[in-house]
């Protein structure tokens, strides 16, 4: 009975779910930010509640993943069109310099940039990658790092088996910052 309550708590843990005694999921609150972070739209590449993405990446399957996994109601997430002008972009880059990925907000257009060095490496499988850029376009949606004792895609450490979609607290913050 332990390694079954043990194996409970390892799935609870990763996939952000609170079970009530009964096994229907519970209510989460939102996870609190790493000391120094905070959550605010102008912090996002938002416009309005509308993400227009265009893309100049070799990495689709998780570029379209993470689109997809992100996709929650509150904000439209689009690629770009004639008619319309893009919020972000997709690019790659490949540099030994610590990071798998990362978003850059500027004025104008922000980016979020896949490091091949990292993804054609080390992060080559496909969970991997998509942790990587469900993560960065979660900063894109102006969401926090969280500490590592809440169940997120967006913690700041790399763990053996990521989330690959926002987790129910992901969720929770999403809705807190996009309501």
């Amino acid at each position: 009975m332990k390694a079954a309550g043990s194996l409970t708590a390892a799935v609870v843990l990763a996939s952000g779910l609170l079970l009530s005694p009964h096994g229907a999921a519970a209510a989460v609150d939102p996870a609190p930010c790493v000391r120094g972070e905070s959550e605010t739209r102008g912090d996002s590449s938002v416009d309005g509640k509308e993400l227009r993405w265009e893309d100049d990446t070799k990495y689709n399957d998780p570029l379209k993943w993470a689109n997809r996994v992100w996709s929650l109601g509150l904000v439209a997430i689009a690629p770009d069109g004639a008619g319309s002008v893009n919020d972000l972009e997709w690019r790659d880059y490949s540099k030994a310099d610590g990071h798998a990925a990362y978003w850059q907000g500027k004025a104008g257009v922000d980016y979020i940039y896949l490091n091949a060095y990292y993804l054609d490496g080390s992060y080559k499988d496909r969970d991997s990658r998509r942790h990587v850029a469900v993560h960065e376009l979660g900063h894109a949606l102006g969401m926090c790092h969280k500490p590592d004792t809440w169940a997120s895609v967006m913690w700041t450490k790399v763990v053996e088996h990521p989330p690959t979609e926002p987790t129910r607290r992901d969720e929770a913050n999403y809705k807190k910052l996009w309501k």
